[in-house]
């Protein structure tokens, strides 16, 4: 038996990390490989939530040395620091009779335990004016150390892996593409659920869904520039956004700009922020939008995208690299410098005046598309972990 380890040891903002490490579990319960056994090893203060992300499909364990500044947190910090080994932890995983430890932000030399990373994507590269001198220097080296003492870098795209060639082309033999599907969960009584969404948020029956954080590459004031073109039109389409409202770097200058141009040229009743929401009223508002958009400037593999896939929604996305690479068959692209082309497209879609379908008409080709992509992400997965296990 293979027992691979995931760590919660990551901020619970990071939804996309969660819902990553999920999807990734949830994949096993179908292709059902007998020799591989998962455990996620969360803060002991984790909220119940997130245990029931994860309990259906693994075992989890709680633990104090996650927790943060809890004592053990802090000796656990201690001993990396000033050994490259994270001794308490280490001894946790032999109790548990851990083999690997997968996408976990863990790293060092450790006897008896094979080590794979995932490094999401390579955005300090593209835009490093975007990070503050001192975060990205902590990225870079958050990185160097990934590829330096890992047995496996997985990465989420072929684009990614270009960067990778890039930023370590001495150890690009470690680096593994695994493209993740995301699952669109279970929506009992979608239209139900959406109407007490629309009561608690004062929603309408129509809108447009832009559910991505509020980090300055993600571009939402090209939306707030092709809306604003709309209103002048006469045109008056809503957009939806959900996600944390603050931006990771500490730099929320671009927050307050999309507030400031929502205010000054009257876009309350267009544009609404709810900012981040149960994920379960996410899955409803993707189900019930006309269209998701995501009109960011980089993305490692865009859960927004996978998540949209799986449902057969349609999509409308920044003209981008990786956005080709994932291939949604419902895509309209734009130039995400060019609020005009953007401003036709969604006048376009705002006036046809049509509901996609809803997840309750999936037909059985999407069904069958979205199985298949899953057992592939599974039997990947699976092989990257059983040549490393080979290989020691």
């Amino acid at each position: 038996m293979i027992r691979v380890a995931f760590l919660i040891n990551f901020s619970k903002d990071y939804k996309g990390g969660i819902n990553y490490i999920k999807n990734l579990l949830y994949t096993n319960s179908i292709t059902k490989f007998q020799d591989i056994e998962f455990y996620v090893f969360v803060p002991s203060n984790i909220e119940q939530e997130y245990i029931n992300f994860f309990s259906p499909y693994a075992k989890v364990v709680y633990t104090d040395i996650l927790k943060e500044r809890s004592s053990i947190w802090f000796l656990n910090k201690v001993f990396n620091k000033l050994f490259s080994i994270q001794a308490p932890l280490y001894l946790l995983f032999k109790k548990y009779r851990i083999d690997v430890v997968s996408h976990s932000f863990f790293w060092g030399n450790y006897k008896s335990l094979k080590i794979v990373n995932w490094i999401p994507d390579f955005q300090c590269l593209h835009f490093p004016e975007l990070w503050p001198e001192k975060q990205l220097s902590i990225i870079t080296n958050i990185n160097k150390n990934i590829v330096k003492y890992s047995d496996i870098v997985i990465l989420s795209s072929y684009d990614a892996l270009n960067d990778f060639k890039t930023f370590a082309p001495k150890q690009i033999n470690k680096a593994r593409v695994l493209q993740f599907v995301s699952q669109p969960g279970e929506v009992n009584d979608l239209d139900e659920s959406y109407l007490e969404i629309k009561e608690k948020y004062k929603l309408g029956d129509k809108f447009f869904y832009l559910p991505n954080q509020f980090w300055s590459h993600k571009n939402h004031i090209i939306v707030l520039k092709a809306v604003n073109l709309l209103v002048k039109r006469g045109i008056k389409p809503l957009i939806v956004t959900t996600g944390v409202m603050n931006d990771f770097r500490g730099n929320n200058k671009s927050l307050v700009e999309l507030k400031s141009y929502i205010q000054q040229n009257n876009l309350e009743s267009n544009i609404v922020l709810l900012g981040l929401i149960p994920y379960d009223e996410v899955l409803v508002l993707m189900r019930k939008c006309i269209a998701v958009i995501n009109p960011s400037f980089f993305e490692g593999w865009s859960s927004t995208i996978e998540e949209a896939k799986s449902i057969g929604k349609p999509v409308i996305i920044s003209d981008i690299k990786v956005h080709r690479e994932q291939n949604p068959d419902k895509a309209i692209y734009f130039d995400p410098n060019n609020e005009m082309e953007l401003s036709e497209i969604l006048g376009d879609a705002w006036s046809s005046n049509y509901l996609y379908e809803s997840s309750e008409q999936i037909n059985e080709n999407l069904k069958k598309d979205l199985l298949n992509r899953t057992i592939a992400f599974s039997n990947n997965y699976y092989k990257i972990i059983k040549d490393l296990m080979a290989s020691s």
